[in-house]
């Protein structure tokens, strides 16, 4: 890639640009592949999850491959840095002032956090704390520095296509039940010698005709195929040359086959989205490039339609599912709905040593006596609960029809006593058993704790939207009084949402003890773990991208090359805001976004000095033949 440029003397001297680009190329094209098993050591701060080993295979060497490559970033700028190149207009100043309140705002809700460790570094398998989150602000600056020129393109374009394929390839293998990584081979490469026992244990994540790639989850590889789609999409339509179109049409076929792959309806959220700017930016335009749309859109339709028949309706299996969800969100709900009518446990209640557990029409009080504990109904009358001890572990059951259901598991920590309530084999709550009587304790420090229903705002009745969605935002929105201005740090959202709503969860869930650690939406994320000032600095920044890319590149009836370029980026940046609605930063594609924006907004740049300098030539020729009028 070293090219030679000749000198007027006849010399030689070698242009090392490229090196600029090299991190950028790794984090686009390398960084996303990475799978790696790694054992970490949950600390005691982490009261959410059973203390021991955490595995992780797609986010801790992901993490420390981008912290890597962002410090060479720093070393590269360090050797070549020239001030002449820091691009200055408005619009720069602007970006530059949001990155960094944002860099300031993450650091201050990580610091005075009091989760350090988890702010810093981030969760198990999120790896996103404020050190990763300041290296997305930094990639995004050095490739807004980098990127100069069309030509810088190709070292954008071939990473992301080389990524495409292999994620493609992978993503095939899974979508018809034979993940590579499942193999003896593929064990091999993902799982470091010294856990070769852990190879035989290697399942796989998900069922097949869900592709997940390398990114973890499908709903990942959703909102990275709402990047790619519109990206290769719009070049495939407008680039000029039939190599072109053939090495654009492939990647974008491969990037639809991904995103319906996925089942991802965050993903079609993503792609509707840019649809909708498609049409804003190039609607002009497209009469213009008629026959090549025409094409493209004729091959897409008949392709996916082909492999939705092919694999009997699995391609479109979501649709009717987001459909369903879009329309309910609109529909009234009813006033008197209660989430909890159909939920065997109604409410709890305790008092004087006593716990109540209310069902449907009927009640179970406890209490203790010499003996153990009592259990009586609502009417006062006893309840005979068996005591049997097997061996497996000690347990109370009853033979009474409409408590039958119900057992208790006896359970010893620390010279302690506890009762773990399930309901048909499925795990409700743990109590405390004292000679002060028993009571509700949290289910990982085993304190004592009161039976609270959190607050909730909208989604009433509609809960279990989008894959309980509705709950989560539910009972996340009114978190947002207490992070106006600092948030509860970089990923401690699991800390701050309500884990004791165990009805909610029930709900939402189908099951009561399900850890919420993430709130499946972009914006709200930022919100709440950096706080909304630095929600207030994500949006201007990307809403001053967006605003100033529409004005640059739509309405128009012809586009040039960098043009065409920069409306392909500004669809992908909406696809993965649009994707953001549903879906939240992750470490396997965020850097994708964040480079993306950075090559966005150079490109933007470009394009207005471009035309300034255009308007500027028109008007000095029109002053130019008027003056030559006058003569």
């Amino acid at each position: 890639m070293v090219q030679k440029e000749k000198e007027v003397q006849g010399k030689y001297t070698f242009n090392f640009k490229w090196i600029l680009f090299v991190p950028i190329m790794a984090l686009l094209g390398v960084v996303p592949l990475i799978v790696r098993l790694v054992k970490t050591d949950i600390p005691a701060e982490y009261i959410l999850y059973i203390t021991g080993n955490n595995i992780d295979f797609f986010a801790q060497y992901k993490a420390q491959a981008i912290v890597a490559l962002v410090i060479v970033m720093g070393v590269i700028l360090f050797l070549t840095w020239k001030k002449e190149d820091i691009k200055r207009d408005k619009v720069s100043y602007l970006y530059y002032g949001m990155s960094a309140l944002f860099i300031v705002m993450t650091l201050l809700s990580g610091l005075l956090s009091s989760y350090r460790e988890v702010t810093t570094w981030g969760l198990p398998n999120h790896a996103e704390g404020m050190v990763i989150l300041i290296c997305y602000i930094i990639m995004m600056l050095y490739t807004y520095y980098c990127v100069k020129e069309k030509r810088d393109y190709k070292f954008i374009l071939i990473p992301l296509g080389f990524l495409v394929i292999c994620l493609t390839v992978i993503g095939y293998f899974q979508y018809v039940g034979k993940d590579l990584f499942m193999t003896e081979w593929g064990s091999k490469l993902i799982i470091p010698e010294h856990y070769a026992e852990d190879r035989g244990m290697l399942k796989g994540l998900y069922k097949d005709k869900n592709i997940y790639g390398t990114l973890f989850h499908y709903n990942y590889m959703g909102s990275f195929a709402a990047m790619m789609v519109p990206l290769f999409i719009t070049l495939t339509c407008f680039m000029k040359g039939y190599k072109s179109k053939i090495v654009y049409g492939i990647l974008s076929l491969c990037s639809l086959f991904l995103l319906f792959g996925s089942t991802s309806r965050a993903g079609l959220i993503g792609v509707a989205c840019s649809v909708l700017v498609f049409v804003v930016v190039f609607g002009r335009g497209c009469l213009k490039y008629w026959k090549g749309i025409l094409i493209v859109a004729a091959i897409g339709v008949v392709s996916i339609v082909g492999l939705n028949s092919a694999t009997n309706g699995s391609i479109f299996s979501r649709i009717p599912t987001l459909v369903a969800d879009i329309k309910g969100m609109f529909q009234p709900t009813q006033e008197n709905v209660d989430y909890k009518a159909n939920l065997p446990l109604q409410g709890i209640e305790q008092a004087d040593g006593k716990l109540t557990l209310n069902m449907q029409g009927q009640a179970l009080t406890l209490s203790m006596t010499e003996e153990g504990p009592r259990f009586e109904d609502e009417t006062g009358t006893q309840v005979v609960y068996i005591y049997m001890d097997l061996g497996q572990g000690a347990k109370y059951f009853t033979q009474e029809p409409k408590f039958e259901d119900w057992i208790f598991h006896v359970k010893q920590l620390e010279g302690k006593n506890y009762l773990v309530l399930a309901y048909q084999n499925t795990k409700v709550l743990t109590l405390g058993m004292s000679e002060q009587g028993i009571e509700l304790v949290d289910d990982y420090t085993y304190e004592p704790k009161a039976f609270v229903e959190p607050p909730a705002i909208g989604f009433k009745g509609k809960e279990r939207m989008g894959s309980a969605r509705g709950y989560i935002w539910s009972r996340s929105l009114p978190l947002l009084k207490e992070t106006l201005l600092i948030g509860f740090g970089p990923d401690a959202y699991a800390f701050a949402f309500p884990q004791d709503d165990v009805l909610g969860k029930w709900a939402a869930y189908d099951t009561p003890n399900i850890v919420v650690d993430k709130p499946h939406n972009l914006y709200l994320q930022i919100a709440l773990n950096q706080g909304v000032v630095a929600l207030v600095a994500f949006l201007v920044l990307v809403g001053t991208y967006v605003v100033q890319a529409v004005r640059l590149y739509g309405f128009k009836t012809g586009y040039s090359k960098v043009e065409i370029l920069g409306g392909a980026v500004l669809l992908a940046i909406v696809g993965y805001l649009g994707a953001g609605i549903f879906n939240d930063s992750v470490v396997p594609v965020a850097p994708i976004f964040w480079i993306l924006l950075g090559v966005g907004m150079a490109t933007n740049f470009m394009v207005a000095k471009e035309q300034k300098s255009g308007r500027a030539k028109v008007a000095h020729a029109t002053i130019h033949m008027k003056t030559k009028k006058h003569m």
